[in-house]
């Protein structure tokens, strides 16, 4: 995984990855981005390649284009990108069809980032309400 481990209070090395929700909060310096930035500076961060897809759409709706970049920019900084396989893609439509079963507001790159934490046996990040049911996941 990441270069340099990194590791909580009990000396376990800890690894997240973070939604795309917990990136808007640290773009826009909101009081929870507060923790999401201590999140990047204690943990071993990952990110899911669709993040960058997802930032450009949130630059996009926000009339921000010109910090998309900066914004791409900082992700890669801060977090391992992690790709899109075959496997984390089975995962993501099985799950994606399992929680619109269950009534949930969800979509499928929300599958796509928690199946990519499945897959990578990572801990999640997100501001989004609809991940506090799922056990790995931190919600802001």
């Amino acid at each position: 995984m990441k270069g340099t481990e990194k590791t909580d209070w009990t000396g376990k090395v800890t690894e997240m990855i973070l939604d795309t929700s917990a990136w808007v909060e640290i773009f826009e310096g909101t009081e929870k981005s507060r923790y999401a930035v201590e999140v990047l500076r204690k943990n071993n961060c990952f990110t899911s390649i669709v993040t960058v897809a997802e930032t450009a759409e949130w630059c996009a709706k926000k009339g921000l284009q010109h910090k998309t970049s900066d914004f791409i920019e900082l992700i890669k900084t801060g977090s391992q990108l992690l790709g899109l396989d075959e496997s984390i893609s089975r995962m993501a439509g099985e799950l994606h069809k399992k929680r619109k079963k269950e009534g949930k507001k969800w979509g499928m790159i929300d599958s796509i980032i928690v199946a990519t934490a499945q897959a990578y046996g990572l801990k999640i990040l997100t501001k989004d309400y609809a991940f506090r049911d799922l056990p790995d996941a931190q919600v802001l």
